[in-house]
């Protein structure tokens, strides 16, 4: 069965459009429905510094996808995204 997801990533700002381009093509691989995108917000100050692999972000672009998946579906989009070293965080939030 298959649900409705809202999925926020925060990017690195220097690579988001190939970054975006590799989620795309992820959400096509783990046969998800792309139902919208919205990358309106651009680049924001991160409320805090956050630390990935001894790098330090204080700036991100932020992206967010809503998307129409099962959660065998999901589960393959986010081990495909796991280590992708553009995306600083990302969080999925099943929508009611």
């Amino acid at each position: 069965m298959s649900r409705k997801y809202e999925i926020a990533f925060l990017l690195r700002e220097s690579e988001h459009v190939v970054v975006i381009e590799r989620i795309k093509a992820a959400l096509g691989k783990a046969q998800t429905e792309l139902s919208s995108e919205n990358d309106n917000m651009g680049v924001r100050e991160l409320a805090y510094t956050i630390v990935k692999n001894r790098e330090k972000f204080h700036r991100a672009f932020y992206y967010f996808v809503n998307i129409g998946a099962t959660p065998e579906q999901l589960n393959a989009f986010e081990e495909a995204i796991k280590y992708d070293q553009g995306i600083i965080r990302h969080m999925v939030v099943l929508e009611v």
